[in-house]
């Protein structure tokens, strides 16, 4: 199954199926520049669609320093060569696995 970015797919109804343990700038190489952030718990979060249409979003959680001072500032959690367990979001968890491998699919390739 692959997957591309949307700025437009509704999220809604989207919650925590499973976390995938990356680096911040991996996860640039593969899908560019984060689409959003709330200014407080996510720094940064990735929309995409499923070929099936299903969708699915790549987020820190409660990382950097918009939500708690003694974390890294977004520029100093971005620049990190250490992994951190980014949340994905989805409808049903099979969803969100197919997207892990896919995801992880695409880091060997940039690697």
């Amino acid at each position: 199954m692959k997957f591309k970015k949307s700025k437009t797919a509704d999220v809604g109804g989207t919650s925590l199926k499973l976390t995938i343990p990356l680096k911040f700038k991996d996860v640039e190489k593969i899908l560019g520049k984060p689409f959003y952030s709330d200014g407080y718990k996510v720094s940064g979060e990735w929309v995409l669609v499923s070929e099936d249409g299903d969708v699915v979003t790549l987020y820190d959680w409660k990382e950097t320093s918009l939500y708690d001072d003694d974390l890294p500032s977004v520029e100093e959690f971005r620049k990190s060569s250490e992994p951190i367990e980014f949340h994905v979001g989805a409808h049903d968890k099979e969803v969100a696995e197919k997207f892990k491998t896919w995801l992880l699919n695409q880091k060997k390739l940039v690697a």
